[in-house]
């Protein structure tokens, strides 16, 4: 009795398994039917004996679907909300009528009523003289140093007290240069070069890649490389996704393993610097505060300022970058972000610009000399490597004014990657617990970066409207 009670059950959980997918998956056909259902497209087996027309019913959105409509959403609402600001500001009033709407706010402000004299002072601060020379950089100053120019905005911040309303006038005055002075004298020296990892040339049988010398590192251990390299994948490469972790893993680590690390090799640089990145991102975690201010210890965590995490690893990828420096190769770009980034973990904010336009420059070249299949897993890569130079190359163009390349030129030709990892083999997205949903983050940055991008254009072209309420408060 007992067997046949298993069995009974055992039949009804597979009845009920096998329902659940029918439930799932099934044409209408099928489902009305109760029967099994191939899933072939666009017509299943049963539909075709019958000759009936086969429906499939589309799947429900899920909690991230839904979640990425509603950013979507909003993202919708902020454009439309910049449009309408942009046809207001064209139909703005002449510069006297703004010039008395000023005066009257300012009248009116709480700071002004309380402070009246500090107001005055304030104004008094910049003479004619100013005003001049600051009417001819006018043009040159970031959208950030033209919202400190908003009248408003200036006498707040002149009022309120801060150590660092001093700093306003040479931001006015000069605007990107002074700030370029402060990051130059901030990192007088490049990082130093002496600490590295010792290395032991290995003796390997004649290849076709053209490398003769081949080096191994006894002290970067296998373990420490599958720590380094896991601790990439799930920091920085989340942030900005420029590598496949399966490619890295299978095609560029197993072979540097068995053969050894080339100085005219691409994949040797390209892992150091993966390597260099995972430990800043482990020791960032769990080392040492770098400082003790008043007893309290830093935010910032592992190695020094002059000393940062992965410098050993760091310094053998910079002594055989310029071996690859030259090509304009996937390889190269990704190098060449991958240095970026490692300079802009450690504060140094020029150093990460240089690498930035070189990889910039690098890609440009990369897509108007080939002859690019976008649909691949190598084309998704090179346009995935894109648009981290767009938003790494914006970040600095937009707040400072550094010059750029020229890559956001090519905006229209380049399209949207498609992340071929966080889909299976039928093109179907992968649940969470198998990949993270990196790729919504990254889309959604270059969505925020072009959003970025016409909020900076709107306030550059109301430019005569801000420059004629300075002049009505000088």
């Amino acid at each position: 009795m007992a067997s046949m009670r298993e069995s009974v059950d055992s039949s009804e959980g597979s009845q009920r398994r096998e329902r659940a997918a029918i439930a799932a998956q099934a044409c209408q056909t099928c489902r009305n039917r109760k029967s099994k259902c191939d899933e072939q497209r666009p017509k299943c087996g049963l539909c075709r004996r019958l000759n009936v027309t086969c429906q499939y019913r589309e799947p429900m959105p899920t909690k991230k679907d839904k979640t990425m409509v509603h950013i979507l959403d909003a993202l919708m609402r902020l454009e439309t909300k910049f449009d309408n600001l942009a046809i207001d500001q064209s139909n703005a009033s002449t510069p006297d009528t703004l010039g008395k709407v000023y005066s009257a706010n300012s009248a009116n402000t709480p700071s002004s009523k309380s402070s009246g004299a500090t107001t005055r002072k304030t104004d008094a601060t910049f003479s004619q003289k100013n005003s001049t020379s600051l009417a001819q950089s006018y043009d040159h100053l970031t959208v950030p140093h033209k919202v400190i120019l908003w009248p408003s905005i200036y006498i707040h911040l002149a009022n309120s007290g801060h150590h660092t309303a001093s700093d306003l006038q040479y931001i006015l005055q000069e605007g990107t240069p002074w700030f370029i002075r402060i990051e130059l004298a901030k990192h007088p020296k490049s990082l130093p070069f002496d600490p590295g990892l010792r290395s032991v040339r290995i003796d390997t049988p004649p290849s076709n890649d053209g490398f003769s010398s081949r080096y191994a590192f006894p002290t970067l251990t296998i373990q420490q490389i599958k720590e380094y390299t896991d601790a990439y994948f799930n920091t920085f490469n989340i942030l900005c996704p420029i590598l496949n972790q399966d490619s890295f893993t299978n095609d560029v680590v197993t072979r540097l393993l068995r053969e050894g690390y080339a100085d005219g090799d691409a994949h040797s640089v390209l892992a150091l610097m993966v390597f260099a990145l995972g430990q800043v991102a482990i020791e960032g975690v769990y080392g040492n505060p770098i400082s003790m201010p008043n007893g309290v210890a830093s935010g910032f965590r592992g190695g020094s300022i002059d000393k940062p995490p992965g410098l050993e690893i760091f310094n053998e990828a910079r002594r055989r970058l310029g071996f690859v420096v030259n090509m304009c190769t996937l390889e190269n770009v990704q190098i060449l972000l991958l240095q970026a980034t490692y300079y802009e973990s450690d504060s140094r904010h020029l150093d990460f610009w240089r690498s930035t336009t070189a990889a910039s420059m690098a890609c440009q070249v990369l897509i108007k000399c080939q002859d690019i299949d976008w649909s691949t897993q190598t084309g998704d890569m090179i346009k995935r490597a894109y648009w981290a130079c767009i938003l790494s190359e914006d970040l600095y163009h937009l707040d400072l004014d550094l010059p750029q390349t020229g890559i956001h030129t090519m905006e229209d030709e380049v399209p949207l990657p498609y992340f071929h990892e966080a889909h299976d083999a039928q093109g179907k997205t992968q649940g969470p617990d198998e990949r993270s949903h990196f790729q919504y983050h990254f889309l959604a940055m270059i969505a925020l970066r072009r959003l970025i991008a016409r909020i900076h254009g709107v306030i550059h072209e109301c430019k005569s409207f801000h420059f004629c309420l300075w002049q009505n408060t000088s």
